[in-house]
């Protein structure tokens, strides 16, 4: 796998390489940076099924990996980060304008890389990123809604992190022509490891010490997570939802939030529905066939997860 990792990032740099110039420096940088290569592996692992042509392959986890970069570039704008990937966020180091303009390129270059990939992966790749978009704009919309419910929650978790997960498994059981049930469970794993990822990663705005992600940011921009959701929702007596829409909030009362929401249960619910998504994903996992592929797939899930517990 660290070679199958290498050869996906010389591709992506060449790539990068045909960017127009004043936007290339911020694509190379996160590039360089020390990414997880999550979704080239999760694709890599899902083409394991069957014979996948190696150089396609490779083209395939950089095209997944780009579409993260393109995500990447801007989130960190709506998020307003300030590092990524132990550097300067992009928006940060060149201006907003520039990076979006990057990640505008990035999607562009998807669409080109896809469409030489053959038809059926263009038409799966466009889907996927005008779900992202929707997602995107999901997130934007519900800032600051304290009374956001959990259905529309776990949509937004679907379009914005799990649909790309879907499609490495997608794309990585059509490179090796998989039969319609294997496809169906490989596309099932995909979508409920997503949406394991993005609640335990909510869980993480409460509890930092486990990850050195930074704490409070979500918060900070009234996007709460499952965990502060279903602590708002037992919140009966208002406080937590007074203490989050207050004007003079900041990332400093973070750990009276924690309080809060621990007390309310909203931690214990949260990881109870990650729970639930995670049998799902292994309920997948089951209907395919036991072997080296399944067993992969089953340690590229755990070790993911286990960096968000």
């Amino acid at each position: 796998m660290p070679d199958f990792t290498s050869q996906v990032t010389d591709r992506l740099l060449r790539l990068a390489d045909g960017l127009p110039e004043p936007v290339r420096a911020s694509v190379r940088t996160l590039v360089a940076g020390p990414g997880k290569f999550v979704r080239p592996r999760l694709l890599a692992a899902g083409a394991g099924f069957g014979t996948a042509d190696p150089g396609r392959l490779v083209r395939l986890g950089a095209l997944v990996e780009l579409i993260h970069l393109a995500s990447l570039l801007h989130d960190d704008v709506i998020d307003e980060a300030e590092t990524r990937r132990g550097a300067p966020a992009a928006h940060a180091a060149v201006g907003t304008e520039q990076a979006m303009l990057a990640g505008l390129a990035c999607f562009a270059l998807v669409g080109t890389e896809a469409a030489d990939l053959g038809e059926g992966v263009a038409g799966a790749v466009s889907r996927t990123v005008a779900r992202l978009a929707y997602g995107e704009l999901l997130d934007v919309e519900r800032a600051f809604d304290t009374a956001f419910p959990l259905p529309a929650y776990l949509e937004l978790v679907q379009s914005k992190t799990a649909e790309l997960f879907r499609l490495c498994c997608l794309l990585g059981a059509a490179e090796v022509r998989s039969g319609p049930g294997e496809a169906d469970a490989l596309v099932r794993f995909g979508t409920a490891l997503g949406v394991t990822f993005q609640i335990l990663d909510d869980c993480l705005d409460l509890r930092p010490s486990h990850s050195g992600k930074p704490v409070g940011t979500d918060h900070a921009l009234g996007l709460f997570g499952a965990p502060t959701l279903y602590a708002l929702r037992a919140d009966s007596g208002g406080e937590l939802a007074t203490l989050l829409l207050s004007p003079s909030f900041s990332v400093r009362d973070m750990p009276e939030v924690h309080s809060l929401v621990k007390a309310h249960g909203g931690l214990e619910a949260a990881a109870r529905l990650a729970a639930d998504w995670h049998d799902q994903a292994l309920a997948a996992l089951d209907e395919l066939p036991a072997g080296g592929p399944r067993d992969r797939l089953a340690a590229l899930a755990a070790s993911l997860l286990q960096a968000r517990s």
